[in-house]
């Protein structure tokens, strides 16, 4: 029976042990999904903070997008005006059918001058050619296209041409900040996909934490009731210790009083033998004095 119950013990004793150590093992794994967790929260919040300032570089960006296409289509607008009033002038100069059309009058000039100073050609076709110009040129002068209205194109060609230069220019900065918005839009995603990792991998590590925590609970629910079942071994092998010594205690103390009657017996035959006058050994005189019968 007791041999039981220390065999029941030590299957208890070595269940504990192994499920100690299940319990350690587990609070390792528990700390790693916790230090996970953390760690991939704290990148969570900085790559939010990084999205947020790439964001609000974007936003930047493309604010100043919008402002120079503004600008630039406010100056396409100021252009179109001004083609259109020259376009305007040309269509006034040109309706009179009575009189040379002016424009080309002009291109006509361009093309004998261009001639005249790219080609090798007898004298006589050099003079014919810049008596053909100045009457081209006389001609010109006494059509519609007076100074006046030849400075007004004039005018009108320069601004337009002022009018270009600075949609060129508007029109680089409207490319100069498309392309800083598309860097800072790259940073967005960028940023934001690593935020979405970090939150992934924070809420797995979590999940994990809590699972993982609930087991080491139930492992500790586990631990006390073994302790609690070798308590009550201990408990049953103590009593029964104790019964065992109450046992051999109450042996030998009828054992001893048997074998104190034994000696009172002795010692009362002796004493008749010594009061009859009879001689005693030395170890039947010692027996009558433990007996106190002397």
């Amino acid at each position: 029976m007791d041999d039981d119950l220390f065999k029941e013990l030590g299957d208890l004793r070595k269940k504990h042990q192994e499920l100690r150590e299940s319990c350690e093992s587990l609070k390792k794994e528990i700390d790693e999904s916790v230090n996970r967790r953390d760690e991939n929260n704290k990148l969570f919040k900085e790559m939010l903070e990084e999205l947020k300032n790439a964001k609000s570089e974007r936003d930047v960006a493309n604010d100043k997008v919008s402002e120079f296409k503004n600008l630039r289509d406010n100056e396409r607008e100021e252009l179109s005006k001004f083609k259109d009033e020259l376009k305007d002038i040309k269509k006034d100069m040109t309706s009179d059918s009575s009189t040379p059309n002016p424009f080309h009058l002009q291109k006509k000039i361009d093309e004998l001058e261009w001639r005249l100073e790219t080609s090798v050609l007898p004298l006589k076709e050099e003079n014919k050619l810049i008596n053909q110009i100045a009457q081209l040129r006389k001609d010109l002068e006494s059509s519609k296209l007076s100074k006046e209205v030849r400075e007004k194109m004039k005018d009108l060609r320069g601004k337009m041409n002022e009018k270009r230069k600075e949609i060129d220019s508007l029109h680089e900065k409207v490319v100069e900040f498309s392309q800083e918005s598309a860097k800072f839009h790259e940073r967005v995603t960028y940023f934001s996909q690593r935020a979405s990792e970090a939150k992934k991998i924070a809420d797995k590590a979590h999940q994990e934490f809590l699972s993982k925590k609930k087991e080491l609970n139930n492992k500790y629910a586990e631990l006390r009731e073994i302790r609690d079942s070798m308590n009550k071994y201990k408990g049953k092998i103590t009593d029964r210790k104790t019964e065992k010594r109450v046992k051999r205690a109450k042996e030998k103390e009828k054992e001893n009083q048997k074998m104190m009657d034994q000696l009172t017996d002795q010692a009362k035959d002796l004493y008749e033998r010594f009061s009859k006058g009879e001689k005693l050994t030395t170890e039947e005189f010692r027996i009558l004095q433990e007996s106190n019968f002397l």
